[in-house]
C-alpha cells in the first residue's frame, strides 16, 4: 500500500482518539478509553508479537516482550483492527517484515507513533537541520520522546536513508546499556516483573454493567473476572482503598 495512504489511515486512528497530528501518544492508554476494545497483555512465546480478533473487538499484546516493543505491537495490531479484513490475525516476529499487510501494519504503527512532520523537526532538533550527523544519542533521544523502541526508530530512520544499513547493526547493540550511559530512564527497554496476563478495557466494563444490573449475580461476575485473569479485582489482591486520602 502507498505509504502516502498508510499516513493517511494512520491520521484518522489519531482523530479518532481525539489527539493531535503531531505529539508523541499514550497509545495504551488511549486504547483503554475505547469502550469497544478489550485489551489483553498475555505471555505468548517470543515468536509472537500480539494477536487480533476483530469479531471479539479484541487485542492481545505479548507481555513478555519490552515496554517499547508492546507499545508498537499495540499500534500494529491496531492497523489489523481497523483496517484489515480479516477477522482474526496473528503477528508473528519472523513474517513482520515479509508479508504485504504485515509491512503495511508496520509502516502504520510507526506513522501513528512517530507522525511524519514531528518525526522530521524533531530529528532536524537534534541534527540541527541536517548539520551533524545522526548519532546514537540522536536515536536514543527519538526513541524517549516518542516512546518507542530502538528497533522501531532505527528501521524508521534506514527507510527515510538517514542511516545506513552498518550503523543500524551498531545502534541496535546494548539498548538498555547505552540508553543508561547516556543517563535516560530504562523504563522503555525493560520487561514488566510479571508475566501473568491481565485484561483491560471493554470486557470489564461489560462484566460490571450486567452486575450492577443484575442481569448477573456477583459470584458470576467475579467468575468472569477471574476468567479474564482480574483475580486481583475480585480479592483486591492491590489492597487499594476506597479513599482517595
Amino acid at each position: 500500500m502507498d505509504k502516502i495512504i498508510i499516513q493517511r489511515k494512520a491520521t484518522q486512528v489519531r482523530e479518532k482518539f481525539g489527539v493531535d497530528h503531531h505529539s508523541p501518544i499514550d497509545l495504551f492508554s488511549l486504547v483503554n478509553s475505547d469502550p469497544n476494545l478489550t485489551l489483553v497483555l498475555y505471555p505468548f512465546p517470543d515468536t509472537i508479537s500480539g494477536m487480533c480478533i476483530k469479531s471479539a473487538s479484541l487485542i492481545a499484546i505479548n507481555i513478555n516482550s519490552t515496554k517499547g516493543r508492546q507499545i508498537f505491537s499495540l499500534a500494529h495490531e491496531l492497523y489489523h483492527y481497523y483496517y484489515d479484513d480479516e477477522d482474526a490475525t496473528v503477528s508473528y516476529v519472523s513474517s513482520m517484515g515479509t508479508y504485504q499487510k504485515e509491512v503495511d501494519a508496520n509502516h502504520f504503527a510507526s506513522y501513528l507513533l512517530m507522525p511524519d512532520a514531528s518525526f522530521s523537526q524533531m530529528l532536524d532538533k537534534l541534527t540541527n537541520k541536517g548539520q551533524e550527523k545522526v548519532n546514537l544519542l540522536t536515536v536514543i533521544e527519538l526513541e524517549q520522546y516518542f516512546k518507542v523502541s530502538r528497533s522501531a526508530v532505527l528501521t524508521r530512520l534506514l527507510s527515510e536513508k538517514v542511516i545506513t544499513q552498518d550503523e543500524e547493526l551498531i545502534y541496535k547493540k546494548n539498548v538498555l546499556k547505552t540508553a543508561k550511559q547516556y543517563g535516560f530512564d530504562t523504563a522503555l527497554y525493560a520487561k514488566q516483573d510479571t508475566n501473568q496476563p491481565k485484561t483491560y478495557g471493554a470486557y470489564l466494563k461489560l462484566a460490571l454493567t450486567l452486575k450492577e444490573r443484575g442481569i448477573i449475580s456477583e459470584g458470576k461476575y467475579e467468575s468472569y473476572l477471574i476468567e479474564a485473569y482480574r483475580s486481583d479485582i475480585v480479592f483486591d489482591e492491590n489492597g487499594d482503598s476506597d479513599s482517595d486520602e
